[in-house]
């Protein structure tokens, strides 16, 4: 049986994002702990695009300082985002930087997905870039996930 108890908690990955914005807000190199952050984003992005061209609400959880919705926004405008993340200090940079570019309507929700009241078969889209590993599980994080999708 896999151990689990190493995992932080919620409160102790929202304390170190709150102190880790500026870290997270070069579009540039991306998540610089991430090997090839700024191509991964690339392909995501592209793959979103290429997937749903129609593509008008997206959610980013665990959005940080927005570069993944910011990349997103560099393809395809308007849309209409929601920005999650446990953090305010990243929410208010990622809101900055996205309504900057954004002509559509920004959201933001500060908490955890797993609590968080969010609109069910709303998003086009949903991205969880380097989110899904502070579950136990992937597979619990999916879970989270597969409710506000609509296909």
């Amino acid at each position: 049986m896999n151990n689990f108890s190493g995992k932080s908690t919620v409160q102790e990955i929202k304390a170190r994002f709150d102190q880790d914005v500026e870290r997270f807000s070069n579009l540039e190199t991306g998540q610089a702990t991430t090997i090839d952050a700024t191509f991964s984003m690339e392909l995501i992005v592209d793959s979103i695009i290429a997937h749903s061209p129609n593509l008008k609400t997206v959610l980013d959880i665990g959005c940080g300082a927005g570069n993944y919705t910011l990349k997103l926004l560099s393809k395809k405008t308007p849309l209409d985002c929601t920005l999650l993340d446990l953090s305010r200090p990243m929410l208010d940079r990622a809101y900055a930087r996205v309504t900057a570019i954004n002509t559509g309507n920004t959201t933001l929700v500060q908490g955890d997905v797993r609590t968080v009241a969010l609109e069910e078969n709303h998003y086009c889209t949903i991205m969880a870039a380097a989110v899904l590993h502070h579950y136990v599980t992937i597979k619990i994080g999916k879970r989270y996930l597969q409710s506000y999708i609509n296909y």
